[in-house]
């Protein structure tokens, strides 16, 4: 793929954002609640598309980890202390905004401090996948 089409962490940070301020509050165990909720990945899918405004209970298209290819092709480890989860990014996202909480704007800020770290070598296959 050409760098002009790569979309790698720090722009899934800004359609995180922007998906955040389309719907002020926020969604956990999945993408869509009502009118007004979003996890981190619905955020992210809201900020590259305009959607319904009802979007309950519906997911993200594949086109989401296609267009923000680190998705899938990066696994990283949680960085909350004692946590040892490694997962790919597309999980990761979703681990910090359904069992440690974060808010989107946190996982934004966490996207764009360790966007340029290369992906660590995996002992294992990762973990889980976005909300199995």
């Amino acid at each position: 793929m050409a760098d002009d089409q790569h979309h790698g962490t720090k722009e899934l940070a800004s359609a995180i954002r922007a998906g955040a301020a389309r719907r002020p509050e926020q969604a956990f165990g999945d993408y869509f609640v009502g009118r007004r909720a979003s996890c981190a990945l619905g955020a992210a899918y809201e900020g590259m598309y305009r959607l319904a405004a009802d979007m309950d209970g519906k997911r993200p298209t594949k086109d989401l980890t296609s267009f923000f290819d680190c998705l899938e092709g990066t696994v990283r480890g949680c960085p909350i202390e004692g946590c040892k989860k490694r997962l790919l990014l597309s999980a990761m996202i979703v681990h910090l905004n359904d069992h440690h909480s974060w808010s989107r704007e946190q996982i934004a800020t966490w996207l764009e401090e360790n966007g340029s770290k290369k992906p660590a070598q995996q002992a294992g296959p990762p973990e889980g996948g976005p909300h199995v």
